[in-house]
């Protein structure tokens, strides 16, 4: 097509449309994009008797004019026009409105054309013979036959969708309605989004909830965790490569921008990227293209970008450790989850959620849990929030032989966090924790007891530690040896502040080596993070 003929600016199109004489379609009209006027005139007097309002035009200038501004309908083409070649218009009128339902015409029944028309997005093709008006009129009808259907479609998705909107979120406490509030005002926008907030409060699941109510529900959702992947193949991750762009790169590889185009892609853990590749992510954001590793080819990527944190990333910008570009292009929306100790209203409904999935993974008929056990979930602070919870409720559920989920069938680990008196006692005994039931009264009870709860989290560190070892030792046979203080408090700090070994360290006012010599005295098995945070 050369210059004069370009057609122009999509903001013009009313007025481009009258120009030249166009009215621009009504819903459920068709165009005809025909050079034959005979022809031409010969459709439009049988749609006409159809009940359908015809447009006609004779190039491939004045069709693209003319479907720019008509709603989604139906398209007659004619292939061969004085203007345009092969499938060429076919694939511009597809690009400007991709739900018009084009019907190819052409003079020749030749099958490489069918083939490609129908491969390049045709809805049907029609031989110009002696049967034209009966194949036009029963393929018009079809193609308006199949837009209804979609438009019908589409709303029983909308529909389905904003009465589902929030069946990911087991929620119905006050401290999530600013998140579900947000999640409304997102539904209608494509702005970047940062979601802040602890580790295992849910951020994935609520970016997943953004985009499945959002503009690109249809598109994919692509999630990439940034903390859990080396820069130097977190890099490859995110952009792709070509074949040859280093040792093993076998075959060009999609990255994760490429792959969510037209969707979301979700960085989790953004706070943990280096600041290099920090500055390369910002020119996508920017600039919307990127080169796979090893080629010079740009490409286009159109996705929405929802980022998620569980550190203070205004912090790291003034520590500079965080770009405040790439902040301010990420946080156009910032959304902060609660914490579950914030949500206790939720526990029970959490509860029975994850009892009916994880009974339903292993093949089991679980119920529920015991009042005790609700009671015990109910009142621990839940550091590591809902994901810990699921995983508390996943494993007893695997230890779980009856319809109840009771105390016995608690993780070990879990019951010594509570109250480590449980554990030394089943062990000094010889019992599992399934037995627990059996570990004299006053240890048993406090394991659900409201009223010591709230006594060890009174007064100074060294009264709660006075009172948590009065309950925990009540007899002399009982007493702990300094040896097994030391390994419980190097196991909570550790289990506290996520096995960060600097961190640990810090807060037990020890040196990292002293720390790395005390855990392989007490158990090298101990899982741990180096941490630089």
């Amino acid at each position: 097509m050369t210059s004069e003929s370009r057609p122009p600016d999509r903001q013009n199109d009313a007025l481009n449309a009258a120009a030249i004489g166009l009215p621009p379609p009504p819903a459920g009209d068709v165009l005809i994009v025909e050079d034959d006027r005979d022809v031409s005139s010969l459709i439009e007097k049988l749609l006409t008797r159809e009940g359908h309002r015809c447009v006609k035009v004779a190039t491939a200038y004045e069709a693209q004019v003319a479907v720019r501004t008509m709603p989604p309908g139906v398209l007659l083409l004619d292939l061969s026009l004085p203007d345009s070649q092969d499938l060429e218009l076919l694939r511009k009128l597809l690009q400007i409105e991709p739900r018009h339902r084009i019907i190819i015409m052409t003079a020749y029944d030749n099958l490489d054309i069918v083939i490609g028309a129908t491969q390049a997005g045709a809805f049907d093709f029609i031989t110009k013979g002696p049967d034209l008006t009966e194949r036009v009129r029963v393929t018009v009808r079809n193609a308006f036959a199949a837009i209804a259907q979609e438009v019908n479609v589409s709303h029983l998705a909308a529909s389905m969708a904003r009465r589902d909107r929030y069946s990911a979120l087991i929620s119905h406490s006050s401290a999530m309605e600013p998140v579900r509030a947000a999640i409304d005002r997102l539904s209608h926008s494509r702005v970047n989004v940062l979601i802040s907030g602890q580790s295992g409060t849910g951020k994935e699941v609520v970016a997943r909830t953004i985009h499945d109510s959002g503009p690109r529900a249809q598109g994919p959702f692509v999630a990439i965790n940034c903390a859990g992947i080396p820069d130097t193949l977190l890099e490859s991750e995110l952009f792709g490569y070509e074949r040859g762009a280093f040792t093993g790169a076998q075959n060009r590889k999609i990255g994760k921008f490429e792959a969510a185009s037209g969707g979301t892609l979700f960085l989790d853990e953004i706070g943990e990227m280096s600041l290099p590749l920090q500055a390369k992510l910002l020119r996508v954001l920017q600039d919307g293209r990127f080169e796979r590793l090893g080629g010079n080819t740009l490409v286009q990527t159109d996705s929405r970008i929802i980022a998620a944190t569980n550190r203070e990333l205004l912090g790291m910008v003034r520590a500079g450790t965080f770009r405040e570009d790439l902040y301010y292009r990420l946080a156009v929306f910032t959304l902060t989850l609660p914490p579950l100790q914030e949500r206790k209203g939720d526990i029970a409904l959490l509860v029975e959620h994850f009892v009916k999935q994880s009974s339903r993974e292993e093949g089991k008929a679980i119920k529920g849990v015991t009042p005790e056990v609700l009671r015990l979930f109910e009142s621990h602070p839940w550091p590591g929030n809902v994901r810990q919870l699921q995983n508390i409720i996943a494993r007893s559920a695997l230890q779980c032989d009856t319809e109840t989920i009771a105390l016995r069938d608690l993780p070990a680990s879990f019951v010594q966090e509570l109250m480590p008196s449980a554990l030394l006692a089943s062990e000094s005994s010889g019992q599992t924790p399934r037995h627990l039931e059996t570990v004299p009264a006053p240890t048993a009870a406090a394991l659900h007891d409201h009223d010591v709860s709230a006594q060890l989290r009174q007064g100074s560190v060294a009264d709660r530690l006075n009172a948590a070892l009065e309950f925990a030792f009540p007899s002399k046979d009982m007493l702990p040896t300094v040896e097994d203080l030391e390994r419980a408090g190097i196991r909570l700090a550790m289990r506290r502040l996520d096995h960060n070994m600097q961190l640990t360290a810090l807060r037990l006012n020890i040196s990292r080596a002293t720390l790395y010599r005390r855990l392989d005295q007490t158990d090298a098995a101990l899982p741990r993070r180096p941490g630089n945070l």
